[in-house]
């Protein structure tokens, strides 16, 4: 699949497959200026993912970035621009200071609750350390030389980017019933030179009610990319990136009192990532209100009807045709 790049320097030029070239992409570097990188650490670990600007204090990212690495401390650096000249911000987050919230029904590395992969990260843009650096001098400068060089930069779509932070409020498409999205789907995979991007060039991502997650063909989503938003084109988000699947963990299926009636293999081929269902709505929208923030919170709609249909597919049926090597026979629980 086709791999695009904004370098927010200029002119661009980039090689692609001979099959993405005869398709034309439908996003835009606008689509992807909500992320940012995300870099977790404590004393012991670290960790690379991505996290979307919801509020202009709250990020959002997958909980299996930040927990349990930051279950007692951590500190959280979000790359906030890419180019020429970027910027980073630092969070600490300690027991006595919470600013990372992850659903208490969450349980790290454990499979049933990946349907709650998502987390928040409380962002006061007063108190945070900023960091400002010039790639082409390859030296930090102080916040009053990285403003005036951004000023008088000729790239105006990195001065956007700095310019959006405050105010870029991405929609967020909930969704209640099982679903198949008509649109294309695209992943972030944002470096220190630029925005990249991984897109689909399919509508072939189903919401099984089985799995409580959308699942699709992988599309070159790769470790790194996870708490990232899954953009549709124009920027809204419809799920957080939970991962590939791979290794030995098995998918389960549940029926519709929650109980487990069976499982799927993994595959490296398929993407699976996690969608704002009423559970994670509930969660953003409950932990956002306890700090009180007046007229700030989260822009969840439903997702429409131009976005998705609603459809009564199962995951064998879907999947069905691939190889047993692939993906295997449902095994429902006896």
């Amino acid at each position: 699949m086709k791999l695009k790049k904004f370098l927010l320097l200029g002119v661009l030029c980039c090689a692609f497959s001979a099959s993405a070239e005869e398709r034309q992409s439908a996003f835009q570097a606008e689509d992807f200026v909500h992320q940012s990188l995300l870099w977790v650490q404590n004393s012991r670990e670290n960790s690379k993912c991505h996290a979307t600007r919801i509020l202009p204090k709250w990020y959002l990212t997958a909980a299996h970035c930040v927990s349990p690495i930051c279950n007692k401390e951590c500190t959280l650096t979000l790359d906030l621009i890419q180019g020429n000249l970027q910027a980073s911000a630092r969070v600490q987050h300690t027991a006595s200071d919470a600013r990372v919230f992850v659903p208490r029904e969450y349980i790290p590395r454990n499979a049933k609750s990946v349907r709650h992969d998502v987390a928040l990260i409380r962002f006061d843009p007063k108190e945070v350390q900023y960091s400002f650096y010039d790639a082409k001098e390859k030296d930090y400068i102080e916040e009053e030389v990285f403003l005036q060089k951004l000023k008088l930069s000729e790239n105006s779509d990195q001065r956007y980017q700095w310019e959006e932070l405050g105010s870029s409020r991405p929609k967020l498409l909930s969704i209640n019933a099982a679903r198949h999205i008509l649109d294309p789907l695209a992943v972030a995979n944002l470096q220190p030179d630029g925005i990249y991007y991984q897109e689909s060039f399919t509508d072939d991502f189903y919401y099984f009610t089985e799995l409580r997650h959308f699942m699709g063909s992988n599309f070159g989503v790769v470790h790194g990319m996870s708490g990232g938003g899954v953009v549709v084109p124009g920027g809204d988000v419809v799920g957080v990136v939970s991962g590939k699947i791979g290794g030995e963990t098995e998918l389960t299926l549940y029926d519709a009192s929650d109980k487990p009636i069976g499982s799927i293999p993994y595959s490296s081929d398929y993407f699976l990532f996690t969608p704002f269902s009423r559970s994670n709505v509930n969660f953003v929208r409950a932990t956002i209100a306890s700090f009180h923030e007046s007229g700030s919170s989260p822009r969840f709609v439903g997702i429409s009807g131009q976005r998705a249909e609603l459809t009564h597919a199962k995951p064998e049926e879907v999947f069905g045709d691939m190889s047993a090597d692939d993906i295997a026979d449902v095994s429902m629980a006896r």
